[in-house]
């Protein structure tokens, strides 16, 4: 798809919504200043506009990383969800340590958890030949119950309104930035990540090879390069990218694991690779509009009259109107 192409898509995608919202609000004046307005109204919207896309920045990335190797990673919400309870369960167990070592240490392991995860489908797929489509979805349909009956059972705190764990300690929670928005310091991580993850594609051998065994497995394995490797490994690093966005929910904007705190953003992560065609420069830009729209259209929703359900299904219109040919389509 050429770049005059993509912009045409894009524009006739946000056209669409506009279309649709004046189409079944009641109050489609309002609806529409709500959609174009409220992410940018006041600093806690703002706020939280940063927080999603940042979030949504890793939770992109990771599925654009396996999409480059070749590989689907369909279980990011599960990676995500395991990110976000090691961390808690880590932190829960060593109160008294210094934040300084705890916070890096939790951070790994909601990025472990996912890895974990994502590699056991890469590994499959090397070894007996498993579609890893496949595996990644049927590991994150078993880990989400796992989980969720964890939370709401053993690890539940009886003290919250919520399904959730007890809370960690302040001094091991992310710094709040804007507050009493969801912004946190976790958003120069997921800005750092993304940077890296553009980085080694574009200047490193690792990152060629890696976009090589994805978009020409036969030519890469005739070069030398070992393909199962770098798709268990762009695996493995897809869900490493999806544990940590869930490690930020879990860390930074409630202090516990919550069930159901992360919220589809593994799914809403692969939307952000298709927008952003998987390519490491697209992605932060693809996670500010998808969060820009997702939140435009909830207060849209709550101001105007538009049911929610109408809500959803106008946002999945216009994200299928942008994502349509580009699925399937490498760097």
């Amino acid at each position: 798809m050429t770049k005059n192409r993509r912009i045409l898509v894009i524009s006739g995608g946000i056209l669409l919504l506009l279309g649709l919202v004046l189409y079944v609000s009641p109050k489609p004046l309002e609806a529409l200043a709500d959609l174009c307005t409220d992410p940018l109204r006041t600093p806690f919207a703002f706020g939280n506009l940063m927080a999603t896309a940042g979030i949504l920045t890793l939770s992109g990335a990771g599925i654009a990383v396996a999409m480059s190797s070749g590989s689907f990673n369909l279980g990011g919400e599960g990676q995500a969800y395991l990110g976000s309870l090691l961390p808690v369960l880590l932190l829960l167990a060593l109160p008294g340590a210094p934040p300084s070592l705890m916070i890096p240490l939790g951070l790994a392991a909601g990025a472990f958890g996912g890895s974990a995860m994502g590699w056991l489908s890469g590994i499959m797929r090397e070894k007996i030949g498993t579609d890893e489509l496949i595996s990644s979805y049927l590991a994150a349909g078993a880990v989400i119950p796992i989980i969720d009956y964890l939370i709401a059972v053993p690890l539940r705190d009886p003290d919250s309104y919520l399904l959730s764990t007890p809370k960690i300690a302040e001094g091991f929670r992310l710094v709040r930035l804007l507050p009493p928005s969801q912004l946190t310091s976790g958003i120069f991580l997921a800005l750092g990540a993304a940077l890296l993850w553009w980085f080694l594609s574009r200047y490193t051998l690792m990152g060629y090879e890696l976009r090589l065994s994805g978009a020409n497995p036969r030519f890469a394995s005739l070069s030398g390069i070992r393909v199962s490797r770098y798709r268990s490994g762009g695996m493995s690093i897809s869900g490493a990218l999806c544990g940590l966005a869930g490690a930020l929910m879990s860390l930074g904007v409630y202090g516990a694991a919550v069930q159901g705190g992360t919220g589809g953003i593994g799914w809403n992560g692969i939307a952000v690779a298709l927008i952003a065609r998987y390519r490491p420069a697209l992605i932060l830009p693809a996670a500010l509009f998808f969060a820009y729209l997702t939140q435009g259209l909830s207060a849209a929703v709550m101001a105007s009259g538009i049911s929610n359900e109408m809500g959803l299904l106008l946002q999945a219109a216009v994200f299928i109107a942008i994502t349509a040919g580009e699925a399937g389509k490498g760097e």
